[in-house]
């Protein structure tokens, strides 16, 4: 096996992924067999075993690359140690495995993929990276993506539980030697909540938006807490809104899709 990411990820070939000792020796938990000529391998129960079976070159549909690669990024982000195997362990473990990397990163695809096939021999079909690319049009360029926003509050207790409220679970922080906070991390966002040192860190201009499941409950919970309700929910083409304030007098709006 080839580690691609220390202690986290492997690629394999078919004949190294049915050693099944040797595969789960370095603290692997979970196997993603890509490998549609092979027979399907029969691990210990406590070992997640996903098939994907995927055509080395076209006719592959794109929901099947999209569903193996979003798998893999969230083992990869989840921290799960996992294994990729093909036949031959040179083309669809590496395509897949820089496809992950690429998606949890925000990474070109090529980008992932030369990084990748530098530590180790490979034979890329450039048939099933263009599939891949047309399943997954995002990966064809480097992009940004958000992923966090901080908040400066003059109550940050009252705020905490603000947003608690409508479904964000915060946990206590502290960097160093850096002031307490509170943090909640969901879909790969992260909203952090830090103490206002003076009336003039609370900016009440800043605007926050979140979905929610079920806005009308979140409104009552809301209502109950005496917090401000600048608009009720009313229905548009993106779904029902609404707009409420959090203690420092943002507006938050509130989408239910």
């Amino acid at each position: 096996m080839r580690e691609i990411i220390p202690g986290k990820l492997w690629i394999a070939n078919a004949r190294q992924a049915r050693d099944i000792r040797s595969t789960l020796a370095p603290g692997v938990t979970a196997v993603i067999d890509l490998a549609i000529e092979e027979t399907p391998i029969t691990f210990p129960r406590d070992i997640l075993y996903c098939r994907f079976p995927i055509v080395d070159g076209t006719g592959n549909p794109g929901y099947l690359l999209q569903a193996c690669i979003e798998t893999v990024a969230k083992l990869i982000e989840a921290h799960y140690p996992t294994v990729i195997a093909c036949s031959a362990g040179m083309s669809r473990s590496p395509i897949i495995a820089a496809a992950a990397i690429a998606q949890v990163k925000g990474l070109a695809l090529e980008d992932a993929l030369l990084k990748l096939t530098e530590t180790g021999p490979h034979d890329v079909s450039p048939a099933l990276l263009n599939a891949v690319l047309d399943a997954m049009p995002s990966l064809a360029t480097s992009h940004a993506r958000l992923n966090l926003i901080v908040l400066r509050s003059s109550d940050p207790d009252a705020t905490v539980r603000f947003y608690q409220a409508l479904g964000l679970p915060f946990t206590q922080e502290q960097h160093g030697k850096g002031p307490i906070h509170w943090a909640s991390e969901t879909n790969r966002f992260v909203m952090e909540i830090y103490p206002a040192k003076s009336p003039e860190q609370v900016d009440t201009f800043t605007s926050v938006g979140l979905n929610v499941s079920d806005i009308h409950r979140v409104m009552q919970l809301l209502i109950a807490s005496d917090m401000k309700i600048t608009s009720e929910p009313k229905e548009f083409d993106w779904g029902i809104q609404a707009i409420v304030k959090d203690p420092d007098g943002r507006s938050v709006i509130l989408v239910e899709r």
